[in-house]
């Protein structure tokens, strides 16, 4: 294949990719969605295995295996010595781009668990990758949380936040900027540890309207006909740096929403990269807003960085008035109005719009394969774009 930066979707059974340059292009804000019939995908690949996660490690793509063993589906505890029947069980494979093809991974072991219910996130300044394998059914003498570091390349165990531990918690683990940070929720309760990758130990941000996670629950109490999810991809745009400020991004599902709304509502979220404490909060309805045809029920949301500020949004679902499945992409950049970042320390989050959103291509794309083919869980970009964030969950947190 050409040497151009490409899209890669991960399905249930198939790999695709389309070339960034095939999407339609605008020099101007786009208003309206273009319909469009299935995507003219420069390749499409059958699995090696069903139900795999992609990552990205040391500059190749690597996929490992989602599906948990009948062993990991009940409640009760299990020991690593009672996986043993199941081990080797989770290859990982590589995925050679330029061959355009799969192989066993040669030079990294497999995983130490199905990545199944599974948190990855990069930390860009160092190159490791974090794991939280979120498990249905604990796992004795192990945390579920590893890293993989380029010196190393080894699955290395690290000790887990404590609300780890619990398996009837709600987890999520994501990167701000360089620091690790890890969300849990149960009920109406959230936690917020943020995790020091030097001494490998975790610390509890205190409670308050400002952390991130009581933020989020805060939202879903106030109104239970949504739900906010924790953050998809947090993205680094010029000048926030200096300022200890990130742009997190996730989406809210509205659950009842009135005529021509969409059901999902992509979030911004300005985030102290250090402490996780949330300033303020824009709504980016310019993405996806006046999808036709609507989406029946709350879609797959995800989020990839192409760089320089610039997005790519990709919301798969079943819509209304089609039997088969609608892949949405909104391709759009941000820019941060400055004037607006006259913060007050202390204040509680505060809606406000602090980011400049021009919306470079809408379309809308009729999937006609089958419904397992068409499940697009997973995606992102390559090569991969300089200091970009590769952020990623198995299944939603909650």
């Amino acid at each position: 294949m050409a040497k151009e930066v490409c899209l890669c979707l991960v399905s249930y059974e198939r790999f695709f990719v389309i070339k960034l340059s095939n999407l339609k292009k605008e020099e101007v804000d786009v208003k309206d969605w273009a319909c469009l019939p299935s995507p003219n995908f420069d390749l499409d690949l059958e699995l090696p295995e069903h139900d795999l996660c992609p990552f990205v490690f040391d500059s190749k793509i690597y996929l490992a295996t989602s599906t948990l063993p009948p062993i990991l589906k009940d409640e009760e505890p299990v020991s690593l010595e009672d996986l043993k029947p199941w081990l080797p069980g989770w290859p990982v494979y590589e995925f050679k781009f330029e061959e355009c093809r799969f192989g066993r991974a040669e030079s990294l072991d497999d995983a130490p668990l199905p990545l199944y219910k599974s948190s990855i996130a990069n930390t860009p300044g160092s190159g490791d990758v974090y794991f939280h394998m979120n498990l249905k059914r604990r796992v004795k003498d192990s945390s579920g949380f590893y890293v993989l570091s380029p010196g190393s390349r080894v699955w290395r165990p690290l000790m887990a936040a404590q609300a780890i531990c619990d398996t009837h918690l709600s987890n999520c683990l994501f990167v701000l900027d360089n620091n690790l940070f890890f969300s849990s929720f149960k009920g109406t309760d959230s936690w917020l540890s943020r995790f020091d990758p030097i001494k490998e130990s975790w610390t509890v941000e205190p409670s308050s309207p400002n952390n991130l996670s009581d933020f989020i629950i805060g939202r879903v109490i106030e109104d239970p006909l949504s739900l906010t999810f924790p953050p998809h991809i947090s993205v680094s745009l010029p000048g926030l740096g200096s300022r200890n400020y990130t742009v997190c991004l996730t989406h809210e599902f509205k659950e009842l929403p009135p005529d021509m709304t969409p059901l999902d509502k992509v979030l911004a979220i300005l985030v102290n990269q250090q402490s996780g404490h949330v300033a303020l909060y824009q709504y980016l309805d310019v993405c996806f807003q006046g999808i036709q045809p609507m989406l029946v029920e709350c879609g797959r949301l995800i989020f990839v960085d192409l760089g320089n500020g610039k997005l790519c949004a990709i919301l798969a679902g079943d819509s209304y008035l089609s039997d088969s499945e609608t892949l949405c992409i909104s391709v759009f950049t941000l820019s941060v109005d400055f004037t607006a970042l006259q913060l007050d320390s202390g204040a509680p989050p505060m809606e406000r719009d602090f980011l400049q959103v021009t919306v470079h291509s809408k379309s809308v794309y009729n999937m006609n394969r089958t419904r397992l083919a068409n499940d697009i869980c997973h995606a992102f970009v390559w090569p991969p774009t300089k200091g970009g964030r590769f952020n990623d969950r198995t299944t939603r947190p909650f």
